[in-house]
């Protein structure tokens, strides 16, 4: 807390907010990402996302994984996933990635149980502010943009009070 007294200026900037499966990365093998290596990214993601990162706005990636709580995957293999995505970025755009590994449906633990934090609940998007906060920048929800593919993706936005874009609509697929 001593540290978050001494600061004195905080920036206030908006969010683009994104969904990662379906949104801005897909698997080169099908439907479902299984190792690091199925990652790619759809064309004009990063040139589209730097627009907003050059125009001010943080970026957030925001992602269900619930691939571990059904014990599809490792937390191990999705950290590399993240490492690849990130990796296939010129230049990482991203300040802060927020993701949920559990859901309840699943059946490997600790990860099979209700998380506030998996969409279309908010706490990612709470998780975010945290994060931000304590680097000294205040998120401008209010101007802040949810990019996602799925109905989970626009309830989030939804409840968090934001607007929601469509993946196809953003990236202009």
């Amino acid at each position: 807390m001593g540290d978050l007294k001494k600061r004195q200026k905080y920036t206030v900037q908006p969010a683009l907010c994104l969904d990662f499966d379906g949104t801005i990365r897909y698997s080169k093998h099908g439907r479902i990402i299984n190792q690091p290596e199925d990652v790619a990214l759809f064309a004009g993601v990063e040139e589209k996302i730097w627009e907003y990162k050059d125009n001010g706005y943080l970026v957030f990636g925001i992602t269900n994984q619930g691939g571990v709580a059904y014990g599809f995957k490792t937390e191990a293999a999705w950290q590399a996933e993240l490492a690849q995505t990130v990796g296939l970025f010129a230049r990482d755009p991203f300040d802060h990635v927020a993701y949920s590994l559990l859901h309840p449906k699943g059946r490997v633990q600790p990860y099979n149980h209700r998380s506030l934090l998996r969409k279309p609940e908010v706490g990612m998007l709470a998780a975010c502010e945290v994060a931000m906060f304590q680097q000294g920048v205040v998120v401008d929800w209010d101007k802040s943009i949810f990019v996602g593919d799925r109905p989970e993706d626009e309830e989030c936005a939804r409840r968090a009070g934001l607007e929601f874009i469509h993946a196809d609509t953003f990236f202009e697929r």
